[in-house]
């Protein structure tokens, strides 16, 4: 109830910075290709007061062709002049009389000089903010004739790409789209890695809500950090891409290439990529969605050794150790009329991995008890096989009436080999236990969703009625293999004598199936001109079991055949969850805000039908309250701050109390007692960015508090312990399993400055965060709260001399203190550094050089772990054919032979170091061929009326991408 006056004294703030801004107004209009009616993207729109030697000021169109101009005056007379390369420039003068004010259609004519006429119209910014859009104009950014996209956004302010992830201000981006169309389902990567950089008219960042949320224009809180790549328009005909081969020393070899064709709204594209270097173009989508939520698997993201969990079954992404990668991608996009527009694509990945790991682990246990060291060496082979399709059909049936079709189709199959030896002893060097254990898994599941979406709009403006529709269904089943040999030592009486020993030979048989169907109900209303109330229901069914039966060998050492009740286990698990809520949106010049409040009644119900027949049924009631505060000028000045509620279930692996004994030094099993998690989440950001401005300045601020989080309880057993399902945890083995825990925090903030330094022709980039990290855990029931506080500073400075010559340099350091409530011998600091430099020289008559130096050092870590090593790269090759389209170059991989991989995991309970098997030095020569095949947009005959997506502004009854633009 707390939540309730601070929403009314919001309210107040808003109308009086409302009445602040009255005298502010605004005018919006949509830029249209003449031969088609298709929106023209990132066209510049200048507009000026309507008097000799006015200064213009500059804005750009969205996805949709729109643009909103805000800070004007009533009365006034302005010119609006709207440019875009290889169309003719059109003007128009008007007079702005009301305050809120539609100027249509601005339908732009194709010019007839050659494409290769570049028109300058002023000078290109590096960077924009419109609306909730962040845009880097890719002209302001010189990449060399090969440079990918990937390459291209590396060099704006605040993007990165570390290990496949890409992050943007400070937040991973989920989503890459081309010209507003998916490309290749979720893949970011994938997506970056396969567009030339000489494509790229302009980037746009922002977060992209869902399809529902962008026709009503109130934030759901499923917004996604996503990039949209705008085309150039003359190279939106024709075909392009590159394919490659190569061959070195120890048999490495790499083969592949990608391949796009442009025609107008047609797009194909087609990928292939086969190589035992490491190349691994994955996202998570390959994990099938089997492995649950978060919260109850190993804290540092590193199964080590505890193994078994469903993430593991299906661990594949960006993997350690050495892999072998063959795949292929198709995707395509296209629009039929002014109606349908549809998107899809399929993507097959089959892996091969091997790696040999070391770990070494420091558990520390409160109440004076002996520190335990555990020390482990393991070798895997893995093998991993995966279909993904996607598709999208968007039909606008009429101007008022829309639907969105969103199926998703993936298999995946497994398979996996490990060989591990385990030691565990107290600090005085005595042994506890060891164990050495060959394990085998073959996995094989499918995992299929769909979303329907129709959004209706009503003939007054704002009112508008949308129904989605979800159904999800998965299935996976496995097969494993474990024999062990364990041996437990007497620590106490004769320190290291040999206890006892015993050996498992078990084979089982896992099997899951999940279904969920959940629909959501959406009613907008108008009451003013400037404000909008929303209606929402939802109700969601989710039903899942879970099967695991255990076999030991039997006693004629023939057959898996005498079933182990202690490790077998039948569960299910029921959620019903009911939602209502209303919602008041505001929106007036510069400002907008949405205010909302969720009543959630959620039914859990789970039964273990096997061993014994037991069941929990719990009831949670939750109120979620939301609210959102924009404001957003015309100089690019923009702030922004949130605050929702949210609640979070726990998995059916993390609810079923089976245990899982892969490695039987360290068991886990799940808890049927969990309750849902309550997440309360509140976030501030800062922008600003603009053509008049010579540096672009973006800060963050995230807090998240959980109550009820799902965190580890981990009990070592100080002596021999039968657990309540009669198995025996011999002395220095441990059990994990989930809990729920109050007092869960997570803050990060995060600083990023961009400036170019023209005399220099360089771009400068400064990233500066700071998190802090509460994180709760059990160790033999007693409570430990382990306080992280990391600081971060990252500096960028890439070259933007010329197409010929271009060099990158960054620097990163993290460094970190985590502090324990009751542990004192888990306080660490530990320093991490990266050094990179990156050149790219293409000299004479097409001679190429390219080096890469990367160096880590490591301070803090422990023994064996506090190192600094350099890892170079380097190539040589010569452009010849036609345009230079071939080049033959040869590289060397890792010349000072330094190339390692560690990596630390600090927690509450304990201190993991981790050390993977990485590529050795090798050499290789490899050919590549440039396709560059560009041509003319042919002229359409087409006048029928697009469909009008708007921009979630509900004076105009909504609007398809929508995104929150600048109003």
């Amino acid at each position: 109830m707390k939540t309730i006056p601070f929403l009314l004294l919001l309210l107040v703030c808003i109308k009086i910075s409302g009445n602040v801004q009255a005298q502010s107004a605004q005018f919006s209009g949509v830029v249209l290709d003449s031969t088609n009616n298709s929106p023209v993207v990132g066209a510049y729109v200048a507009v000026s007061r309507n008097v000799p030697d006015a200064k213009p000021e500059y804005v750009t169109t969205d996805i949709n062709g729109k643009f909103i101009v805000t800070g004007l005056a009533k009365q006034v007379s302005y010119l609006i002049k709207v440019t875009y390369l290889s169309y003719k420039d059109m003007s128009r003068i008007v007079t702005l009389t009301d305050d809120v004010q539609d100027l249509g259609k601005f339908q732009l004519t194709e010019a007839v000089a050659n494409l290769r006429e570049v028109k300058v119209v002023g000078q290109v910014t590096a960077m924009e903010q419109k609306g909730d859009t962040t845009q880097f104009n890719a002209a302001a950014f010189k990449t060399n004739p090969d440079a990918t996209t990937e390459d291209l956004i590396q060099k704006m302010p605040g993007i990165t790409v570390t290990n496949g992830t890409v992050t943007a201000h400070g937040e991973t981006v989920n989503r890459v789209l081309v010209d507003g169309k998916p490309f290749f389902g979720d893949d970011a990567a994938l997506t970056l890695k396969s567009l030339p950089a000489e494509i790229v008219d302009k980037i746009e960042v922002f977060d992209k809500l869902s399809d529902q949320a962008q026709f009503t224009g109130f934030d759901d809180g499923n917004a996604q950090k996503t990039i949209n790549i705008v085309t150039k328009a003359d190279r939106k005909m024709g075909q392009f891409g590159k394919v490659f081969a190569g061959y070195g020393l120890d048999n490495r070899y790499q083969a592949g290439g990608n391949i796009s064709f442009f025609k107008g709204n047609q797009r194909i594209s087609v990928i292939g990529l086969s190589n035992n270097i490491n190349m691994q173009n994955f996202s998570s989508q390959d994990l099938l969605g089997l492995t649950g939520s978060s919260g109850g698997g190993g804290r540092g993201g590193r199964g080590g050794f505890q193994g078994g969990g469903a993430s593991n079954n299906f661990l594949v992404g960006n993997q350690s150790g050495i892999t072998g990668t063959n795949s292929f991608g198709l995707n395509y996009a296209n629009k039929f009329g002014e109606k349908v527009d549809v998107s899809g694509s399929y993507f097959f990945n089959r892996t091969g991995n091997t790696n040999a790991q070391r770990t070494q682990q420091e558990s520390f246990l409160a109440g004076g008890l002996s520190n335990q060291f555990y020390n482990e060496n393991s070798n895997t082979a893995s093998t991993n096989a995966n279909h993904r399709i996607n598709f999208r059909v968007e039909y606008n049936i009429d101007k008022s009436n829309s639907l969105i079709i969103t199926p998703r189709l993936s298999f995946q199959d497994n398979s996996s080999n490990s060989l591990t030896a385990g030691l565990t002893t107290l600090g005085n060097g005595s042994k506890l236990n060891s164990a050495e254990n060959s394990k085998s898994n073959k996995t094989n599941g499918y995992n299929f969703s769909n979303d329907i979406l129709f959004r209706h709009s009503f003939a007054k403006k704002g009112r508008t009625l949308s129904f989605n529709l979800n159904t999800q269904i998965n299935d996976r089943n496995g097969t494993g293999k474990l024999y062990s040999n364990n041996i437990y030592y007497d620590s106490i009486v004769t320190p290291g004598a040999l206890m006892r020993g015993d050996t498992l030979d078990q084979q089982s048989y896992t099997s899951s199936r999940g279904n969920t169907v959940g629909g959501n109900l959406i009613y907008t209303e108008p009451i003013s001109n400037t404000g909008q109330l929303q209606f929402n229901y939802g109700l969601t069914l989710s039903n899942s079991n879970s099967e695991k039966e255990t076999y030991n060998m039997s006693f004629d050492g023939n057959t898996y055949s005498d079933l182990d009740t202690l490790l077998s286990n039948n569960f299910d698990n029921r959620y019903i969850t009911n939602r209502a809520g209303v919602g008041y949106r505001y929106r007036k010049n510069n400002w907008s805000a949405n205010v909302g409040l969720d009543l959630q009644n959620t039914g859990l119900y789970s039964q273990q039908l096997a061993p014994n027949n037991t069941k929990v049924d719990q009831s949670f009631t939750n109120v979620l309250p939301n609210v959102m505060l924009t404001y957003r000028s015309r100089s690019g000045t923009q702030f922004r701050t949130f605050f929702r509620s949210s609640t979070n279930q726990p998995s059916i692996s993390q609810l079923q109390n089976v245990i899982d004994n892969s490695n039987p030094l360290s068991l886990t099993a799940g808890n049927p007692d969990l309750k849902q998690e309550y997440r309360n989440m509140f976030n501030v950001r800062y922008s600003l960015a603009g053509a008049n401005r010579p540096y672009n300045f973006n800060a963050m601020v995230f807090l998240t508090q959980t109550n009820n989080a799902i965190v580890n309880s981990t009990f070592i057993a100080q002596e021999p312990t039968e657990l309540p399902n009669g198995i025996v945890l011999e002395r220095g083995a441990k059990l994990t399993r989930p809990v729920n825990v109050d007092g869960s925090w997570n803050a990060r903030s995060f600083l990023t400055y961009g400036k170019p330094v023209a005399p220099l022709k360089l771009n400068l980039n400064l990233t500066t965060g700071f998190n802090y990290v509460r994180a709760p855990g059990l160790i033999n029931e007693i409570s430990n709260f382990s306080n992280t506080y990391a600081l971060s500073q990252g500096l960028v400075v890439s070259s933007n001399i010329s197409d010929k010559l271009d060099f990158t340099v960054s620097y990163s350091g993290n460094y970190n203190i985590v502090r324990n409530t009751i542990q004192p011998n888990l306080d660490n600091n530990y320093y991490t550094q990266g050094i990179t430099g990156r050149v790219n020289w293409i000299f004479g008559k097409g001679f190429v050089f390219q080096t890469d130096i990367n160096n880590q050092t490591y301070r803090g870590l422990g023994e064996g772990y506090n190192q600094s090593f350099t890892l170079w790269n380097a190539s040589v090759g010569k452009k010849f054919l036609k345009n230079n389209a071939g080049e033959l170059k040869l590289t060397v991989f890792d010349i000072l032979k330094q190339n390692n991989s560690i990596s630390t995991n600090v927690t509450e309970t304990y201190i993991q170091n981790i050390s993977n098997r990485v590529l050795t030095q090798y050499a290789m020569l490899t050919f590549t061929y440039t396709l560059r095949n560009f041509g003319k947009m042919p002229v359409q005959e087409n006048n029928r009326r697009q469909f009008d997506r708007g921009d979630g502004d509900f004076q105009r009854g909504g609007g398809g991408m929508g995104r929150e633009r600048a109003f």
